[in-house]
C-alpha cells in the first residue's frame, strides 16, 4: 500500500481568517484513520517532510 500525506496549516484561531502559525502533516493513507506526522513552521518544510513522509517505507 503507497503512503499518501497532505500538508494543512495551522491556524491561531478557529477562523480561517486567522494568521497561519504552522503547518500540519497529516497520513490520509488511511481515510477512516488519519494521524498528524509532524508539525512545521514554514510549508515548504512541511511540503519537505510530506514528500519524505511519502517515500518511506512501511
Amino acid at each position: 500500500m503507497q503512503k499518501q500525506a497532505r500538508v494543512e496549516p495551522i491556524y491561531e484561531a478557529t477562523d480561517l481568517n486567522d494568521k497561519i502559525i504552522g503547518w500540519h502533516v497529516i497520513d490520509e493513507s488511511q481515510p477512516d484513520n488519519e494521524t498528524v506526522v509532524s508539525e512545521h513552521e514554514t510549508q515548504a518544510e512541511a511540503i519537505k517532510a510530506a514528500e519524505e513522509f511519502e517515500q518511506r517505507e512501511y
